[in-house]
């Protein structure tokens, strides 16, 4: 008889780790976007806005490498669900083997792949480096995704399903505040391009150890060398489609800048995307922290699932309009500061916030539909989806691109996010939730209205660019009579799903007081 004590958690057990998952993602995000926000800054000022556009489109085509992981790693996801819910340490092993199998095999291919990319790439590109430079750079952003799939990429599946985000959050904030703290360092003492990218190297080579004498010491009973199930990872090509598809929208633009119009282009829009790119990763939190339970509630308890998935979107949606309102608004003075002295290139320009406000809005919109395909294992019945906002995402981006710019690389993502979030949303309503499309629609259409009637009144130049302190100042100040005026409008509009939100509170304070008690 299988062991299950040390899979099945208690229901109690399970909101902490949610709980945990967010607290820990908070505290990894609030990291990266601070050094993310101090070190292209540096880069921009010490090496110009080609050096800058060259690591940025670099960093884009790994993200692309990166996608022969994702069909392993998010098909593994799928196939634990259920086993780890109900505790079944044979069929996890089992789904793990096959894992371990599929990262191995493709690794191979990764590492192959980035060393022809290395050779190849300096040779097309248009950029002040030398050849070797280049090559170097390339190889050492390879490195770390090389030892994902030899070393580490397995673990993620486990941890992910089990609730336990928090723990390679943990590592991952460690790590990287020692490996992003070198790079600091190295920018503020040292010219040579090498020996700063080389420290991107670091943080993987400390993951690798912590995040295996974790496994070794939570999960004894883990056993990657078990007899393999295959056939559970048998959508992981469709799973890739999936995600090719997703990484186009993220990373095509800046490749497709760099090759039409040049690096400083390039370097123009990965400005405005790494604000943008910062909110998203707080929208990451929430979505990562409670997918390991409603994946686990959609494959024991649907009616359950159903009702905490209403919530959870509407709560999405709503922080989503509110918070994509505040950026529009103060972002512009924000990239003023940012840009200053850099004079290479045209950063200022209110189009591109509302272009870019537009993107990432519809990117979160996204979010939560295409969450539940992936919980209900729908790869291969919505692969079509993913086919044709790839093929309209490329069309698009690169006409227009060849006439507007970056207006134009946006445009192709724009419209390429219209089509994939309406058939998502279309697909989950009559497909899995089994009901009409309405409630959704109506959902996003009293949010996006009160968006826009609130940026008629504040402006997009809200406020004049004294120093950060102030901007952020003025957008916190703002955000007060914004938000009460989307929780005002989203409880009115919403009270049928959002009703249950002040008795959990009361629930939460009375256990909390009752613990207080009798601790």
């Amino acid at each position: 008889m299988e062991n299950t004590q040390s899979v099945v958690t208690t229901e109690a057990e399970k909101r902490r780790r949610i709980v945990r998952n967010i607290f820990s993602q908070f505290i990894y995000n609030g990291v990266v976007i601070i050094f993310g926000l101090i070190l292209p800054r540096l880069y921009l000022v010490g090496f110009g806005s080609d050096v800058n556009g060259l690591v940025s489109t670099i960093k884009d085509i790994f993200a692309y490498l990166a996608l022969l992981e994702a069909g392993i790693g998010i098909n593994a996801q799928y196939a634990l669900y259920k086993p780890i819910a109900k505790g079944e340490t044979k069929n996890i092993n089992a789904i793990l083997a096959a894992t371990r199998h599929y990262y191995l095999r493709t690794g191979t291919i990764y590492a192959a792949i980035t060393l022809l990319l290395a050779v190849v790439y300096p040779l097309v590109m248009r950029t002040s480096l030398d050849w070797f430079s280049v090559f170097a750079i390339i190889v050492m952003y390879g490195t770390p995704g090389v030892i994902t799939f030899f070393a580490q990429g397995k673990y993620r599946p486990l941890l992910e399903v089990d609730g336990k985000n928090y723990i390679y959050g943990y590592i991952y904030t460690a790590t990287f505040i020692i490996g992003k703290g070198l790079t600091l360092v190295l920018l503020l003492i040292s010219d040579n391009l090498l020996l700063i990218q080389a420290s991107y190297m670091v943080p993987t080579f400390l993951q690798v150890g912590a995040m295996y004498l974790y496994v070794k010491k939570k999960y004894p009973w883990v056993n990657w060398r078990a007899e393999p199930n295959l056939k559970a990872l048998s959508q992981k090509g469709s799973v890739l489609i999936h995600q090719i598809s997703q990484v186009i929208f993220k990373n095509t633009d800046t490749v497709i800048l760099s090759i039409i119009w040049g690096m400083k282009y390039a370097s123009v829009y990965v400005i405005y995307m790494l604000f943008f790119g910062n909110f998203d990763k707080i929208v990451q939190i929430f979505v990562g922290a409670v997918n390991f339970r409603l994946g686990q509630l959609y494959h024991t308890a649907k009616e359950r699932f159903f009702t905490l998935y209403e919530l959870y979107e509407t709560l999405l949606y709503m922080m989503s309009f509110l918070c994509h309102t505040v950026l529009a608004a103060f972002l512009l003075p924000f990239i003023v500061l940012y840009t200053k002295g850099v004079n290479d290139v045209a950063y200022i320009k209110p189009l591109y916030v509302v272009m870019f406000t537009a993107v990432n809005l519809l990117t979160t919109l996204k979010h939560p539909n295409l969450q539940v395909v992936n919980i209900a294992g729908k790869f291969d019945a919505t692969r079509s989806h993913a086919i044709a906002e790839m093929i309209i995402n490329i069309s698009v981006s690169v006409v227009a691109t060849y006439f507007l710019g970056i207006v134009g690389c946006l445009l192709g993502t724009i419209a390429a996010l219209l089509f994939r979030v309406n058939i998502t949303i279309i697909y989950c309503r009559r497909h899995i939730f089994g009901y009409g499309i309405f409630k959704e629609y109506k959902k996003i259409i009293v949010n996006a209205a009160l968006s826009a009637g609130i940026l008629w009144l504040v402006g997009m130049q809200s406020c004049e660019p004294k120093s950060y302190l102030y901007v952020v100042g003025m957008a916190a100040l703002n955000m007060l009579w914004i938000g009460a005026a989307f929780v005002a409008v989203n409880f009115i509009a919403e009270w049928s799903t959002l009703k249950v939100l002040p008795r959990m509170a009361r629930d939460f304070l009375r256990k909390k007081l009752h613990k207080g008690q009798t601790g």
